[in-house]
């Protein structure tokens, strides 16, 4: 298992929790940043490399996309969030 773990860690994709909760952490509290953004890796493929600002698709924007993921989103989780 150990050299596993060490195999995995020669890979760009394998990273510490503290790195990978970084974008998280940063968009709770950093000032100034983009509303409706994508912030995650900036590097290869946006999947490796410093945070900042992504790239969204254009049906990232689209409302009814955004809604049916919604309504998936709280039938998967038995939760409804009421938001007025």
């Amino acid at each position: 298992m150990r050299f596993t773990f060490y195999l995995m860690t020669l890979s760009p994709l394998v990273q510490s929790a503290e790195k990978g909760a970084y974008p998280e952490v940063m968009c709770a509290t950093a000032d100034g940043l983009e509303q409706r953004a994508l912030y995650g890796p900036t590097g290869r493929r946006e999947w490796v490399g410093p945070v900042g600002k992504g790239t969204l698709k254009p049906y990232a924007y689209d409302k009814a996309v955004m809604q049916q993921l919604w309504t998936r989103s709280e039938q998967a989780t038995g939760f409804h969030w009421n938001v007025a």
